[in-house]
């Protein structure tokens, strides 16, 4: 299956002299297109610290990069250079801190194009003494499959979701039995996810109850890292933490109630602000911060004290609510449990794309936003239709003056329009093909011009 991260190994390749890590919740494909990616080079060695005590060892005695290429050697793994450089692939790396340190003289001793990979890099790593290898290493996230390479894997090709992206960016009209088929592909993604292995086994079975085993079966996994990364007095807390979400997200008010992880009164963030860190760090959750008043800078305007807790995988938030979520949205409710997986969808969308994601809710008024984020330059409330209502009283109140919002998008099961009050009304996958945002850089003068100038003073 096609993933855009490939791209970026592919630049990397050609332009880069720093090592880089791919860090990203597990099962998320990291391993596999890093095997694929080596298929381009002369040798390649493959080595997984979390599998191999031995090979963890090695980093542990020493950062030396000469020693390290001797001890491997000693353990039958040897390199060869003289096609160029061959691909040194470091996998579960944060079962070695040291390792991670070692990345440095790795990436400076430049016999080997060094890529690696951490699953928990954020738990793992967070504490311990070693020494950072930062400014020689570059650090991508990789996360699900997005909804573009869901429809990749699904069979529509690569030049007609490049089209996709250019109507929505120009809100042209979409054609109606295009917008029905990809309505009905992004129900499908939200109930299968982007954890390559449900993909894949939507793909080879079309039978949603074999995908719903293979959820079962990475929830699981999400379970176990639970208890085996995080201290014992978390572990059970992150456990409640990680349950309580989809009922959280499926009340109409979603913002995260800490009372409500285990259903007593008077705990907050004392009690679960560790295991909600933790779940963030591990790179399961998205985080969406509550502003103080919808204007710029969007950072300075957070409400660390109220905020929305998404998963980051759609198939697993509706594994999370059950089968009769997964049902209701195969048939074509997508407003089941208050929208709960549609908006959670949308978030990671978002994300992935290159957005900061806030929502805004004013104290004590009715007034609420699903999500507030700078598009094509312009401060944009975006409403995530929840149900069969038409007119929403928050979205024109935002875009009416009275705030800094300079647009209103909604995002619902309908064409693309623009109603009489200005608000640009966009199918339910259209978040999933934003551009992404992008500094426009300003012209500098030709310093050969600039020189001359000097020179005649």
């Amino acid at each position: 299956m096609d993933r855009k991260v490939y791209d970026t190994l592919l630049k990397w390749k050609s332009s880069s002299e720093r090592a880089l890590v791919l860090e990203g919740p597990r099962q998320t494909g990291k391993t596999f297109i890093m095997k694929e990616f080596s298929k381009l080079y002369h040798d390649s060695v493959y080595i997984n610290l979390e599998e191999n005590e031995e090979l963890k060892t090695i980093f542990e005695q020493t950062n030396n990069a000469s020693a390290i290429y001797e001890k491997l050697s000693y353990n039958g793994i040897r390199f060869d250079t003289s096609s160029g450089n061959p691909l040194f692939i470091i996998d579960e790396i944060q079962s070695c801190p040291r390792a991670f340190s070692a990345l440095k003289p790795l990436a400076i001793d430049g016999r080997c194009d060094i890529l690696a990979s951490g699953s928990l890099l954020g738990v793992e790593l967070s504490e311990g003494d070693f020494l950072s290898p930062m400014g020689y290493v570059q650090m991508v996230e990789m996360g699900p499959m997005d909804f573009e390479e869901f429809l990749w894997a699904m069979g529509i090709g690569k030049e007609l979701t490049a089209k996709i992206r250019q109507w929505i960016d120009i809100g042209s009209e979409i054609d109606v039995s295009i917008r029905l088929a990809l309505t009905r592909y992004f129900r499908k993604f939200m109930t299968v996810g982007g954890m390559p292995a449900a993909v894949q086994k939507y793909v080879d079975t079309k039978d949603y109850n074999e995908v719903w085993n293979v959820l079962a079966s990475i929830y699981n996994i999400i379970e176990k890292d639970a208890l085996r990364y995080s201290d014992k007095k978390d572990k059970l807390k992150i456990l409640a933490c990680l349950e309580s979400i989809p009922s959280q997200l499926a009340r109409e008010n979603k913002t995260f109630v800490y009372k409500d992880v285990e259903k007593q009164a008077g705990t907050g963030r004392r009690e679960y602000g560790s295991s909600l860190d933790w779940l963030h760090r591990a790179g399961l959750i998205n985080l969406c911060y509550n502003l103080r008043d919808p204007c710029e800078p969007l950072s300075q305007m957070e409400r660390t004290d109220s905020f929305k807790v998404y998963l980051k995988d759609s198939g697993i938030l509706t594994y999370m609510l059950g089968r009769e979520t997964a049902s209701a949205i195969e048939s074509g409710n997508t407003y089941v449990n208050e929208g709960a997986v549609m908006e959670s969808c949308i978030s990671q969308a978002l994300i992935s794309n290159g957005y900061r994601i806030h929502f805004y809710s004013k104290p004590n008024s009715s007034l609420e936003m699903d999500f507030i984020i700078s598009y094509k330059g312009h401060l944009t409330a975006l409403e995530i239709k929840s149900g069969k209502t038409k007119r929403s009283k928050s979205l024109l109140m935002l875009t009416s003056g009275d705030y800094k919002v300079e647009r209103g998008i909604k995002i619902a099961d309908s064409p693309v329009s623009v109603d009489e009050h200005g608000v640009l009304h966009l199918p339910l996958f259209a978040p999933c093909f934003f551009d992404i945002p992008r500094i426009e850089t300003a012209p500098l003068q030709d310093p050969e011009e600039v020189n001359e100038a000097i020179r005649r003073m």
